[in-house]
């Protein structure tokens, strides 16, 4: 691979919605294995889903965080502040494995001590399960979530945060 040149993280803004739409749908394809075909295909979003990324981008709910490698986004991350959720962290399969997800993780952390949270959730996927056990997230509760028909299962976890 080549290097990856300069990392930024930035916050996110409805310009960037395809560009959050593409690292998701890749993202999700790279977890056939783990979820078969029927799984990937209904969960992972198509360009319908485009106009729902802008009004999320939008919405002082959500805290969405970009992260660019050089010139090419490289992953992202939404804090649903309401909820005390991390609603999603994504990161292109070409960039895994850089830590570039645990500093977005740790980033939406920072974000959610600001804004008076002491506790953080997510609902993870099984494959990003011991990623996030490895940021100090703990299972709670399975759970299962239907989409066009189809089961998917997933994790809830949680972490305290510190400070």
């Amino acid at each position: 691979m080549e290097p990856m040149g300069e990392v930024r993280f930035r916050q996110g803004n409805p310009d960037d919605a395809s560009d959050v739409l593409g690292i998701k749908q890749v993202a999700i394809e790279s977890t056939r294995g783990v979820y078969d075909d029927r799984q990937v295909e209904a969960w992972k979003p198509t360009e319908t889903a485009l106009s729902a990324f802008e009004q999320a981008m939008e919405d002082e709910q959500f805290v969405v965080l970009l992260v660019e490698a050089g010139d090419d986004p490289a992953g992202y991350g939404v804090l649903n502040a309401d909820a005390g959720r991390i609603d999603a962290v994504f990161v292109e399969p070409a960039y895994t494995g850089l830590g570039l997800g645990s500093s977005l993780v740790g980033q939406l952390e920072t974000r959610a001590q600001m804004l008076g949270l002491s506790e953080l959730t997510v609902v993870s996927s099984l494959n990003a399960r011991p990623f996030y056990a490895s940021l100090g997230f703990e299972p709670f509760e399975q759970r299962t979530r239907t989409i066009d028909g189809v089961d998917l299962e997933f994790v809830a976890m949680r972490k305290t945060l510190e400070g």
